[in-house]
């Protein structure tokens, strides 16, 4: 029987930080937990990413070679969270968009081993998430500067260009707000969220 773990995941370089806690079952796919930190965080799920704990790479395989080495990424889809997390504290890497690079912080908060959920919970969250392709963390509080100012000159552009954005709620972003009920209803649905993500993916 699985156990449960508790994450908390932040947004490295964010001040104050941008941050999530949830729980998942220890038997996910670093596939799986993939997907749920992109539903937790508000990232709109299209470009690469990779973990890295110690010295392995997991993340998307493209070509099958058989080589083994030190550098190869393990295909995330293969590896469960429970086989390579085993104590509280440990930690990992979590990288989104190797263009704007977005890097995160994971620890492993705490192992419930008398409670089983049978999908991913978003316990509490702190600031809402950077619009998608916003440049960066730099390009992120540049953003920020502009959208505070109405009279600066990429005002209605920004505020136009943000509306269309997954972290725009009926077409305005708060970079102070975290739609909890939001993330946990996707969450509930995980598979099918999944399931859509492949079909377009294709």
């Amino acid at each position: 029987m699985s156990s449960t773990f508790k994450f908390r995941i932040q947004l490295d370089g964010s001040h104050p930080p941008i941050s999530r806690e949830f729980l998942v079952p220890s038997d996910f796919t670093f596939y799986k937990l993939h997907h749920t930190l992109q539903i937790v965080m508000g990232w709109e799920n299209y470009h690469l990413y990779e973990f890295s704990i110690d010295s392995y790479r997991i993340g998307q395989q493209f070509e099958k070679d058989g080589f083994n080495g030190p550098n190869e990424i393990i295909d995330s889809k293969t590896l469960k969270i429970g086989d390579v997390l085993k104590y509280k504290g440990q930690k990992l890497d979590y990288l989104y968009d190797f263009g704007d690079y977005w890097e995160h912080s994971l620890t492993l908060e705490r192992i419930i081993e008398d409670l089983t959920v049978p999908f991913p919970i978003c316990c509490s969250g702190s600031l809402n998430c950077p619009p998608e392709d916003v440049g960066g963390l730099s390009g992120f509080y540049d953003f920020l500067n502009i959208i505070n100012k109405p009279k600066h000159p990429e005002y209605k552009e920004l505020k136009k260009w943000v509306q269309s954005k997954l972290v725009a709620v009926d077409s305005k972003y708060d970079p102070k707000k975290f739609y909890s009920e939001r993330v946990n209803f996707i969450l509930l649905n995980l598979d099918l969220y999944i399931m859509d993500w492949e079909n377009e993916s294709d």
